[in-house]
């Protein structure tokens, strides 16, 4: 289980590395927005490598990682969420 873990934990940590990318090259909060995502979803592979290891209780592991997803979600929607507005603000009528 925990080399399942390492390898999720390492492919979440190349897609936080080429989002971080992306958001140096297109400085917008979207993409500030999914990286804060994306660093949450690590912060999951953490928390459940962290449990295997007996540092955490399952109560902790429970709490973190739900946690974690509520604001995973809450990042995506805000990403998404401005977007759209902003597509909507520079839309021009033809």
């Amino acid at each position: 289980m925990l080399a399942v873990i390492t390898i999720a934990a390492a492919g979440t940590a190349v897609l936080l590395g080429l989002a971080i990318g992306a958001f140096v090259q297109r400085q917008s909060r979207p993409y500030l927005l999914v990286v804060a995502a994306l660093a949450a979803l690590f912060g999951r592979s953490t928390v459940a490598g962290i449990t295997i290891v007996g540092l955490f209780s399952q109560a902790e592991h429970h709490l973190l990682e739900h946690g974690l997803d509520v604001i995973l979600v809450a990042l995506v929607i805000a990403a998404v969420y401005h977007s759209r507005t902003i597509s909507n603000k520079t839309e021009f009528d033809t």
